[in-house]
C-alpha cells in the first residue's frame, strides 16, 4: 500500500506544477526537426576545428544570439557570421542576418549580438557560419544551435 500511495502523491504533485501560471509554453507550430546541433566539419579540413552558436531568450521579447569559431592554430584569418531563424512549422526562415565578424592573425573568435526581438510562441535558433583562411587555403562549415521556444 506504501509504494501506491508515493506514487501517487508524485503524480499529484506533477499534475500542481504543471497547472500553476505561467508554467506552460503555448507554441504556435508544432516543433522542429531534431538536428544534431554539434555536427562535426569536414574531416580533411586543416585548419577549421570548431564551431558553436547558442540562441538565449532575455525576456520582453528580446533575446541574445552567440557564435564562436575555433582554428587549429594561428591563422591569417578566422570568421563567424550568425543568422537568426524562427520556425514556421514546415521550414526555418532567416529573421536576422547578422555582419561578419573577422580576425586576423588568430585562432578564435566569437559573436555576441544582443537585443533581437523575438514572437513568443515560436522556436528560434542559430545558423552560424565558420571559416578560415591560411595562405591558399579556405575553410568554410556551417553549424545550427539547440532550438528554443519562446514563452507567453
Amino acid at each position: 500500500m506504501r509504494p501506491f500511495c508515493f506514487k501517487a502523491a508524485i503524480m499529484t504533485l506533477l499534475a500542481l506544477a504543471l497547472a500553476m501560471p505561467g508554467q506552460a509554453m503555448a507554441a504556435q507550430t508544432g516543433p522542429p526537426p531534431e538536428i544534431v546541433p554539434f555536427t562535426q566539419f569536414d574531416p580533411n579540413f586543416d585548419y577549421l576545428e570548431n564551431g558553436s552558436s547558442y540562441v538565449s531568450y532575455n525576456g520582453k521579447g528580446k533575446a541574445s544570439i552567440w557564435g564562436e569559431t575555433i582554428a587549429t592554430r594561428r591563422v591569417d584569418k578566422v570568421g563567424v557570421q550568425l543568422i537568426l531563424q524562427r520556425w514556421t512549422g514546415k521550414e526555418w526562415i532567416d529573421v536576422f542576418k547578422g555582419e561578419k565578424a573577422e580576425l586576423s592573425d588568430s585562432s578564435r573568435i566569437n559573436k555576441t549580438i544582443d537585443n533581437l526581438s523575438v514572437t513568443s510562441g515560436y522556436y528560434y535558433r542559430v545558423k552560424a557560419i565558420h571559416w578560415i583562411s591560411y595562405g591558399s587555403t579556405k575553410e568554410e562549415g556551417t553549424r545550427y544551435s539547440s532550438s528554443l521556444l519562446i514563452p507567453d
